[in-house]
């Protein structure tokens, strides 16, 4: 269970670099619509990285 938790850690973080990606390239296009859809994909992302985190580290604790 442990692993998998960690696996989905992982996956967020993809996530959140795709969409940082896609926000750098949609910034320099000048396509704000694109820029700010992805910017919240990042921000999701992230919070939901560090909310798989806790939760891993709190089932980890209770083990």
């Amino acid at each position: 269970m442990n692993r998998a938790l960690r696996i989905v850690e992982v996956l967020w973080l993809g996530v959140a670099a795709v969409s940082a990606v896609e926000v750098y390239f949609a910034w320099e296009q000048s396509n704000m619509t694109r820029s700010i859809q992805f910017s919240l994909f990042l921000g999701v992302a992230i919070f939901m990285y560090f909310l798989r985190r806790r939760s891993r580290i709190k089932a980890m604790n209770k083990d």
